[in-house]
């Protein structure tokens, strides 16, 4: 997503292409967002729900299976999320039992609709800029665990990032965990609202902040841009994307992109789990998970 936005959306179709100058991270994900609040509108535009759906299933395996190692329990947990945007993971903690959970983004379709779905639970949902301080309130110094899922390369402006950090930092009490979807890659790129970052950006920015990384882990091969390539692997990869990609754009041309890319999610999902399990890195998002001191 954007400056804050609404979740994890990897790039614009081309119908959305935009230079970074005409970039306004708030009317692109509401006017994004008012169009489809789905996890298409949020993901890939350009493979459909149904795909989405078994990508996002395999996001939320691989964040369970790493907290779950690290001994990050959600029940009884205070929860701090930027970018919720359709709420997926908000979905995920009620289910899990958290205690509270605040949320920012950009969006306000995404914040009126979180405190709408959730306001049984008295949860805290705003649209703001995580680029900025946010108002915290109750959650500073009180969470559990703070996430930021596929947003923070969307803030290409280096003070907004790091402005993102020191919110994510902030509400994190000592011991608290910090879990980051992003590609951490091996050299730096940038395109027109995306900047993606290197691991060791990363790693020194978390650590003049008190953290200790306790883990990364790859969690996509097949089912999301790679990016983070080098030699052969680089023509590997991209020729898998472009497979996975292809079944809802052919059976759009019948009625049944849906149902083609249902099948290529389903098809696709075991291979990535294991490869997930079985490899140290990938060419695509990874989960980072630190501890604050």
């Amino acid at each position: 997503m954007g400056t804050g936005a609404a979740h994890m959306a990897e790039g614009p179709s081309p119908s959305e292409e935009i230079t970074q100058a005409d970039y306004s991270p708030q009317d692109f994900w509401n006017g994004r967002l008012d169009k489809n609040f789905t996890l298409s509108g949020v993901g890939h535009t350009n493979v459909g729900l149904a795909f989405n759906r078994w990508a996002y299933a395999v996001r939320k395996r691989v964040l369970l299976r790493n907290l779950r190692a690290h001994g990050v329990p959600i029940g009884g947990a205070r929860i701090l999320e930027l970018a919720f945007g359709t709420g997926y993971y908000l979905d995920l903690w009620r289910a899990l039992g958290a205690k509270h959970v605040t949320g920012f983004d950009i969006a306000f379709v995404a914040a009126r609709a979180a405190t709408e779905r959730f306001k049984d639970l008295g949860w805290r949902f705003l649209q703001g800029d995580i680029g900025k301080p946010l108002d915290l309130q109750e959650a500073r110094g009180a969470c559990d665990l703070a996430t930021a899922f596929d947003v923070l390369f969307h803030v290409v402006d280096e003070s907004a990032w790091n402005a993102a950090l020191d919110n994510l930092t902030a509400a994190l009490k000592p011991g608290g965990h910090l879990a980051v979807f992003d590609k951490f890659q091996r050299v730096e790129s940038a395109g027109s609202h995306v900047r993606r970052r290197t691991f060791e950006t990363y790693e020194a920015a978390l650590k003049a902040r008190g953290y200790e990384i306790v883990g990364v882990r790859p969690i996509f091969f097949f089912m999301n841009s790679p990016t983070d390539l080098e030699g052969l692997s680089g023509i590997f990869f991209r020729l898998g994307w472009s497979l996975a990609k292809l079944p809802y754009r052919v059976g759009k041309l019948v009625g049944l992109g849906e149902v083609f890319g249902w099948l290529s999610g389903a098809a696709l999902y075991l291979p990535e789990l294991f490869f997930g399990l079985a490899c140290s890195n990938g060419p695509g998002t990874k989960l980072l998970l630190a501890r604050k001191k």
